[in-house]
């Protein structure tokens, strides 16, 4: 996957965990061997070669079942099965623990990761760092981040520990990628539909992407959707690089991308907020500089009888007939206009005037459009300033 930077020291946490989880499934394998030795002497192993410790937990577990299914039958080798079983119990002990101290240790770590991201108050800048956050603070190799848009899925940055040599074609894979549609059949749809992460531990697994898992090389692997406001706008994927994906990994993947979400739509938020106060305070400005105009004007009032018609200077003859300013602007535009460039005017957004007169937002573009060209102004703001100068009593040239 696409690197953004490189790190080639070991994370301590997740070595220690590892070394741990390996010293376990040396000892569950030699459990294994000699419970085969034991009960079905002669018999092929059970062992699988490539069974991970969850795998050999649960084959573990089956073999304590029949221990003890021997033991109550009197078997005749009684005082080996019951050091066996003891040895059996003491390993799941074992391995509940280790799986509690990691889960803890890496929830830990997730925090610590995403703490950074607390003070990032860009929705981009979030986005941009997301992947690297996941890898870093959550324990894995490679971690992917996607978009939803309406009913289709594309694959959009990503971060990986390294910079081999598939990374690099899968950075080329994602430049030139399509938008893929969410197929019912695919792992990314039942995400979706189910609003819940998802763990693939074969290459087999039918709901797997071929092409991305092709070109990035994702084997067993962990995903998530991200929705911050309940509604599904992207996903993220992880792996490791040399082991497969457990069911911890699904939990700390699902949480990292909760809280995440929150801190994103939190972002949104904020952002949203500051445009809108940059906008009233533009609107603000132009009233300010309008009321300033007419304030300094200088307005010379002719004084004549209640009914007679005011003259010009020097000369006894009425002057020419002229329109309200009101009126000249309501012949300029429709109705409709005039109520969102009223609105405008109070610094309502798009979206705000879209609610307000309960029309669409592309509506609403086209009206503004419209508004700007007919008042020859190149912005919302010089807009806004001509509708004020026609209305409040300002002598606009056209």
């Amino acid at each position: 996957m696409l690197p953004l930077g490189s790190t080639t020291a070991p994370r301590p946490s997740r070595t220690a965990d590892g070394r741990r989880r390996t010293a376990l499934l040396r000892r569950g394998r030699r459990l294994l061997r000699d419970a085969d030795e034991l009960l079905d002497p002669g018999s092929p192993s059970s062992e699988e070669p490539d069974a991970d410790l969850a795998r050999v937990a649960a084959q573990l577990d089956v073999v304590s079942a029949s221990v003890v299914e021997r033991l109550t039958e009197g078997d005749r080798g009684s005082g080996a099965l019951g050091t066996l079983l003891v040895e059996l119990q003491s390993f799941r002990s074992d391995v509940h623990e280790h799986e509690r101290g990691e889960r803890r240790d890496r929830l830990d770590a997730l925090e610590a990761g995403l703490a950074p991201l607390r003070f990032i108050h860009d929705p981009q800048e979030l986005l941009s760092r997301v992947c690297e956050a996941l890898v870093t603070g959550c324990g894995f190799d490679r971690a992917l981040l996607s978009r939803v848009e309406d009913s289709t899925w594309r694959p959009w940055k990503s971060y990986a520990a390294g910079d081999r040599e598939f990374e690099q074609r899968f950075r080329e894979w994602l430049i030139t990628t399509p938008r893929i549609p969410l197929d019912h059949l695919l792992l990314e749809n039942e995400m979706v539909r189910r609003r819940a992460p998802a763990i693939v531990l074969t290459p087999d697994d039918p709901r797997v992407y071929r092409p991305l898992a092709e070109a990035s090389g994702l084997v067993s692997y962990v995903a998530a959707p991200l929705m911050p406001t309940g509604r599904v706008i992207g996903f993220l994927h992880a792996d490791h690089e040399t082991a497969p994906v457990t069911e911890i990994d699904r939990e700390v993947l699902w949480a990292f991308t909760e809280s995440f979400g929150h801190i994103f739509e939190r972002a949104v938020l904020l952002n949203r907020l500051r445009e809108q106060r940059e906008q009233v305070g533009r609107a603000m400005a132009t009233v300010t500089s309008v009321l300033s105009d007419l304030a300094n004007a200088e307005i010379e009032l002719a004084g004549r009888a209640p009914d007679a018609p005011a003259t010009l200077p020097g000369t006894g003859l009425q002057p020419p007939s002229s329109h309200l300013p009101g009126s000249r602007i309501e012949a300029l535009l429709t109705a409709r206009e005039l109520e969102v460039l009223g609105l405008m005017a109070t610094g309502a957004t798009n979206a705000r005037i879209a609610q307000q007169l309960v029309i669409s937002d592309a509506t609403v573009k086209s009206h503004v459009k419209r508004i700007l060209r007919k008042l020859r102004a190149g912005n919302r703001a010089e807009a806004i300033s001509r509708y004020l100068r026609l209305t409040m009593g300002g002598d606009e040239a056209s």
